[in-house]
């Protein structure tokens, strides 16, 4: 199933994975593409599943339909603060950045759609769940009214949304790729983990980039209602991130990320998603926000006490 090929909708609600990649029209279909289908589009349609275990295929599919929900949920994050900077004028390369980065989330959400039902199809038909396409929600509380609002809330609601989105999420979201291209012995898997790669670095940089453009012009007090904030995004992030797994279950340990002989479709073991989070906080969330002006080390200390 892929947006170039599915039927004209009907008037009936899509639902489900038919909401997932519906094409809307035909024209919209071939205006998306030419927009968002950048570099050599991976060839799903040659993968054969039939290869595979069952078993291994729904697990494959569980997580891709995972992040294509949570790249949609990027695109919905990202224009909320695109509308929210326009109203605070800021410059307009910082606008001219997001729209990229926006148009990235959208080829994100389709790819890791489409690896997820190329992995199990028939899994449309006896577990639609795990293809649902719930509208996304923001981590973080929605923008002040913007009609005749001043600007500092909205910097610093915007401060917030991208700490959290950018220089959390997507600074996590590049070696969680780099170690999913490792482990996929299909190559399939292996191109989408790698096109979806080449974007994140940008998406970081943005973060990091315009929030240090935005803390310094935030007043004492909204700076201060920032770390606090910040102490319970770190929080959420370890809970949806981490799969439950503490820091001081991976403390002092080693955990290989390597290609091995068992077929890996794209997957990553809890233990992996929980070390790689934890190292890229410690290594280098923590200390860029330190060097913007907060004080990270001493939300991360008091996450679980908001």
């Amino acid at each position: 199933m892929s947006a170039s090929s599915d039927p004209e909708p009907t008037q009936a609600e899509p639902t489900g994975t038919e909401r997932m990649l519906a094409l809307g029209t035909e024209r919209l279909g071939r205006m998306h593409r030419t927009q968002v289908h950048r570099d050599p589009w991976p060839q799903f349609e040659q993968f054969d599943p039939t290869r595979y275990d069952a078993t291994l295929r729904r697990a494959a599919a569980v997580q891709w339909a995972g992040r294509a929900r949570a790249e949609h949920g990027s695109v919905h994050q990202f224009t909320i603060v695109a509308h929210t900077l326009c109203n605070t004028r800021s410059e307009l390369p910082v606008l001219g950045a997001l729209s990229r980065l926006i148009t990235d989330e959208v080829r994100h959400a389709e790819l890791c759609a489409e690896m997820a039902l190329a992995c199990w199809p028939e899994g449309t038909q006896t577990e639609p769940a795990v293809f649902r396409w719930e509208p996304p929600r923001a981590p973080w509380r929605m923008p002040p009214g913007l009609e005749d609002q001043p600007v500092e809330p909205l910097l610093a609601w915007a401060a917030e949304a991208i700490l959290i989105s950018c220089c959390i999420g997507e600074t996590l979201s590049r070696p969680m790729l780099e170690a999913i291209a490792v482990v996929a012995t299909e190559p399939l898997a292996d191109a989408v983990a790698r096109q979806i790669l080449r974007d994140e670095h940008l998406h970081a940089t943005f973060g990091w980039e315009t929030l240090a453009l935005l803390v310094p012009r935030l007043s004492t007090t909204d700076k201060r209602a920032l770390q606090k904030r910040m102490a319970r995004a770190f929080a959420g992030v370890e809970a949806t991130t981490a799969c439950g797994v503490s820091v001081e279950q991976v403390a002092g340990k080693t955990i290989a990320i390597e290609r091995g002989d068992a077929p890996n479709l794209g997957t990553l073991t809890d233990e992996q998603y929980a070390m790689i989070f934890f190292a890229t906080m410690e290594n280098e969330v923590l200390p860029r926000m330190e060097a913007v002006g907060l004080e990270a080390w001493e939300g991360w200390r008091s996450r679980h006490a908001s």
